[in-house]
């Protein structure tokens, strides 16, 4: 209840609490854009290294295909 009595008191006490509370929203705000850029950054390199791994391993498979291609016999004989 003191938190309901002191919004309501006259005090420019009051506008120095907001201050304080507003600013400490933004510091929180900014810590969690700054982690979210950093984890962002991070995934970006990961999803890059997998996607080269798919596409050398998909590479390497059509590769052993068509290799595969010359020994087959259509004529039958």
């Amino acid at each position: 209840m003191k938190f309901l009595e002191k919004l309501t008191s006259k005090k420019g006490q009051v506008s120095m609490e907001i201050g304080i509370l507003v600013a400490a929203a933004v510091a929180v705000a900014a810590i969690a854009a700054y982690f979210y850029a950093k984890n962002v950054k991070d995934s970006q390199a990961n999803v890059a290294d997998a996607a080269n791994s798919t596409a050398n391993a998909l590479a390497d498979i059509a590769n052993d295909s068509t290799t595969g291609i010359k020994s087959l016999n259509i004529t039958g004989q």
